[in-house]
């Protein structure tokens, strides 16, 4: 598994925040890695559900891709 270094934003609210380029990296690099998990006999995962989580957290990190190509396509 590679490393990636994100760095964390504290908005005016005091909420934290991640910049979404970072949060589309990271996404589906999860399910890669959960399905190689997956197919090691060792581990206990089934490979169906991991597949299905695997596929909705792809399906996530599109969704906000496209939603930052809409917001960027604005300005």
């Amino acid at each position: 598994m590679g490393q990636l270094s994100v760095p964390v934003i504290c908005g005016d609210s005091g909420n934290l925040a991640i910049p979404a380029l970072q949060v589309v990296q990271l996404l589906p690099s999860l399910p890669d890695d959960w399905e190689d998990w997956a197919g090691r006999d060792d581990n206990g995962l089934d490979p169906v559900t991991t597949g299905a989580l695997a596929d909705l957290v792809r399906q996530l990190a599109d969704q906000i891709d496209l939603a930052c190509i809409a917001i960027a396509s604005e300005d």
